[in-house]
């Protein structure tokens, strides 16, 4: 709440400067629609691929190691009805428990090892999402600010940002220029030629 203050009276204020001095001209204002331009970019639709493709690889792991698992704990019922049987020597038996008690440990450490792949993987894809999108999103932040300048804006406002209450900061910008088009079209000028699946 008292960030959202702070940047309404902020904005407020920066407009309050920016209008004296821009004149008889008036204040020239650019919008940008930041979530548009981000789920646009090339680069984006290329990391999602990215991180679905490592998913995809990571499911693929942990199915083999279930499948391992549901193994383990077949042969180790197996092992269990046959200790069961009166027809067996004492020998026997003896054999049966020892390959029965390994077969539960292989089990409870696969289990583990299960746990800890996971997480890991979960760790290493929401650090790759993270890194990827700051860079994305720097980039764009750049881009934004250097056309900026070039159109000579006194001011940018992102019309897809939103409070807390999710009441969008831009209610109404007369005379604004949204340039969002703009700035995808220079994003993805040099994007690589894509086959369609």
């Amino acid at each position: 709440m008292i960030k959202t203050a702070l940047a309404v009276f902020s904005a407020a204020l920066c407009l309050a400067f920016v209008a004296p001095q821009a004149g008889a001209q008036g204040t020239k204002i650019g919008i940008i629609d930041m979530n548009r331009v981000f789920a646009e970019y090339y680069k984006t639709k290329d990391a999602e691929k990215d991180v679905n493709d490592q998913k995809a690889m990571a499911k693929k792991e942990l199915d083999e190691r279930n499948e391992r698992y549901r193994q383990l704990i077949e042969e180790y019922q197996d092992l269990a009805k046959q200790i069961q049987d009166p027809a067996i020597t004492e020998e026997r038996r003896a054999q049966l428990q020892q390959q029965a008690k390994e077969k539960a440990s292989e089990a409870r450490s696969l289990e583990r090892e299960k746990k800890e792949f996971s997480e890991r993987r979960q760790r290493m894809l929401l650090n790759q999402v993270d890194k990827a999108r700051k860079a994305i999103i720097e980039e764009i932040q750049d881009l934004v600010r250097d056309t900026a300048k070039q159109r000579d804006y006194d001011l940018v406002f992102d019309k897809s940002g939103v409070g807390q209450r999710g009441i969008p900061f831009l209610l109404h910008s007369k005379d604004a220029v949204d340039f969002s088009q703009d700035i995808i079209a220079e994003l993805n000028k040099n994007a690589p030629a894509r086959t369609e699946p």
